[in-house]
C-alpha cells in the first residue's frame, strides 16, 4: 500500500472510530425530503427563555421556537454540520431557512469555523445561482446560526434518481449543468473554490432556477483566476473587505492533510490533502458530467473506505471505461474525461473554460437541429406541421398553402379546426384530447376545406410532447382513396 493510501487508510479509520465518518459521506444539509431546500437564519433565541443547551436537536424540540424575529416551523434537512428548519419571519411575514450548528459540535472549533465559513462566503458571492444570506448570529449557548431565502425544489440527485431510462431528459439535465458550471465560473472570478460540487448540492427550483448549495467547505483559491484579474478575493479594492477575506483564507487555508468533501466526486489531490485550487472545482463538475452521461459518478467500491483509497490514487479506470463505453456526443464525453484528469495540468484551467466549452456544445447542437428541421421542412414531400396543444398551428411547411390556398399567415393565425369539415370536428377534437395525454395518433384522418370552398381528405400521424405543449405532425393527401 502506498504512502497516499496509507494515510487515507488511517484517516478514514480515525473518522471511523471517533464517529465522525459522516463527514466524508455522501450526506449533505442542502437537499431535504420533501422538496423544500435550505435556507439559513441567525438570531439570539428568546423563545421560552430556555438556554439552548437544554433544548436536544430534534425537530419537534424546536418547533415553534422563536429565534429572534424568526420562528421555526418544521425541519426540512440535516446533515453531519447543521440542522434545518423552515421558519417565518414574523416582522416581514415570509418564508425563510433557519440552518443551526448541530450541538453536538458546540465545543467543537473547527466545526464552528467551517460553518461560519459558510455564512460568510456565501453573504459575499452575489449570483443568481448562490442563495442569498438574510444575516447571521450566535445562539445564546454558543451556536452560529443564519438565515437565507427557501427554496423550494428537487436536488439534482434526486433528479437522477428518477430520470427517464431512454435519456431522453440529458438536454434538460445538461442545460442545468451549464447553469451550475457558470455559477462556479463566478465563483472563481470572485476567488473562492466551492469543493463540494455533487449532485445533492445542486437544487433546481420549481420553476427552474438552479442554485449550488453548501458552501461550508468553500475556501479563498490560491491560484488568481485567469480569467478575471481585478477581481480575486486577495485584490477587492475595498479595504475592509480585503482585510475580512485574508482572514478568511487564512481560516480556511491552513496546513494541508486535512480531508473534506465527499469522496465519490472528489479530486486526488483534495483525497490526499494536498493543496487545492479551482481545477479541483473542475473536477467536480467533470464528476457530475461523468454522472450525467454515464449514471454513475467517477469511482466505484464496495464500501466508502475503498472509494476513498481509489480517489486519493485517481484511480478513473471505472470512470473512462463507463464513458468510453456510453452512447453519449464524443465532445461530452471528452469534455468529462479532460475534467476528470488525475493530473490538474491537463484539466481545463477553471469554471469558465469548462461553461464555455459547454455552452459552445449546446448552441452548436441547437444550430444543428434547427438547419435539419429547416431541411426536413423545405425537403418533405407531406405535409408537415408543428401545432400546439392549444389547437392552433405553430408553423406549417410549403406544402399546406400549396394544398390548401390559404397563405401561412392565414393557417397559423386561426384554430385548425376552423378548416375542419364540421362533421370531423368532434372526432378531431377527441384526437387532439389523445394527443395532449401523449397518446400518438396512426392513419387518422379528416377533411380540410381549401381557399375555394372544396374539400381535401388528409390522413394524419402525430406525436406530442404534453410537458412543452407541442405536437408534430405529418399528413398525406388522400383526397379520392376515402374509406
Amino acid at each position: 500500500m502506498s504512502a497516499a493510501d496509507s494515510a487515507m487508510f488511517r484517516l478514514a479509520k480515525k473518522l471511523d472510530s471517533e464517529g465522525t465518518f459522516e463527514l466524508l459521506s455522501n450526506k449533505d444539509d442542502s437537499s431535504t425530503g420533501n422538496g423544500e431546500a435550505n435556507s439559513v437564519l441567525p438570531d439570539t433565541i428568546v423563545g421560552d427563555g430556555r438556554p439552548l443547551t437544554e433544548i436536544v436537536d430534534s425537530g419537534t424540540e424546536l418547533e415553534g421556537k422563536l429565534l429572534g424575529k424568526y420562528r421555526l416551523e418544521k425541519e426540512i434537512s440535516r446533515g453531519g454540520v447543521g440542522i434545518i428548519f423552515k421558519a417565518r419571519d414574523v416582522q416581514l411575514d415570509r418564508e425563510v431557512a433557519v440552518k443551526l450548528l448541530l450541538k453536538k459540535h458546540l465545543t467543537q472549533p473547527q466545526m464552528h469555523s467551517r460553518f461560519i465559513n459558510e455564512a460568510r462566503i456565501t453573504g459575499q458571492l452575489q449570483h443568481p445561482g448562490i442563495i442569498p444570506v438574510y444575516e447571521t448570529s450566535t445562539t445564546d449557548d454558543g451556536r452560529p446560526c443564519f438565515a437565507m431565502k427557501l427554496v423550494r425544489g428537487q436536488t439534482l440527485a434526486q433528479m437522477l434518481m428518477t430520470r427517464e431510462p431512454s435519456g431522453n431528459d440529458l438536454a434538460r439535465l445538461l442545460k442545468i449543468f451549464e447553469d451550475v458550471c457558470q455559477t462556479v465560473s463566478y465563483a472563481h472570478a470572485r476567488g473562492v473554490i466551492h469543493l463540494d460540487i455533487k449532485p445533492a448540492n445542486i437544487m433546481v427550483g420549481r420553476f427552474g432556477e438552479v442554485h449550488l448549495m453548501d458552501w461550508g467547505l468553500a475556501r479563498a483559491s490560491a491560484i488568481r483566476c485567469a480569467h478575471d484579474e481585478t477581481s480575486t478575493f486577495a485584490e477587492v479594492e475595498d479595504a475592509a473587505e480585503r482585510l475580512a477575506t485574508r482572514e478568511l483564507f487564512e481560516e480556511n487555508n491552513g496546513p494541508t492533510g486535512v480531508v473534506w468533501g465527499t469522496p465519490a466526486y472528489m479530486s486526488p489531490e483534495q483525497a490526499r490533502g494536498q493543496c487545492t485550487d479551482v481545477r479541483s472545482d473542475v473536477f467536480g463538475l467533470g464528476a457530475i458530467l461523468c454522472e450525467l452521461l454515464t449514471g454513475r459518478p467517477p469511482y466505484d467500491g464496495e464500501c466508502l473506505m475503498e472509494v476513498c483509497l481509489k480517489a486519493a490514487r485517481g484511480d478513473l479506470t471505472f470512470a473512462f471505461r463507463n464513458l468510453s463505453d456510453c452512447q453519449a456526443d464524443g465532445v461530452l464525453v471528452r469534455l468529462a474525461m479532460k475534467c476528470l484528469s488525475p493530473d490538474p495540468d491537463w484539466r481545463p484551467a477553471d469554471a469558465q473554460s469548462v461553461a464555455g466549452e459547454l455552452t459552445l456544445y449546446l448552441e452548436t447542437l441547437l444550430q444543428r437541429a434547427k438547419s435539419d428541421l429547416e431541411r426536413f421542412f423545405d425537403l418533405s414531400l407531406d405535409l408537415f406541421c408543428i401545432a400546439g396543444t392549444d389547437g392552433y398551428f405553430r408553423r406549417v411547411n410549403s406544402n399546406f398553402p400549396r394544398v390548401l390556398g390559404y397563405s401561412e399567415k392565414a393557417l397559423v393565425s386561426r384554430p385548425f379546426l376552423d378548416f375542419v369539415h364540421p362533421d370531423d370536428r368532434e372526432q378531431t377534437s377527441a384526437v387532439m384530447s389523445n394527443l395532449n395525454h401523449g397518446r400518438p395518433v396512426v392513419q387518422f384522418r379528416n377533411r380540410y376545406q381549401t381557399s375555394d370552398g372544396q374539400w381535401r381528405c388528409f390522413e394524419w400521424t402525430a406525436k406530442s410532447i404534453p410537458s412543452d405543449g407541442i405536437i408534430f405532425a405529418v399528413a398525406r393527401d388522400v383526397t379520392g382513396s376515402e374509406r
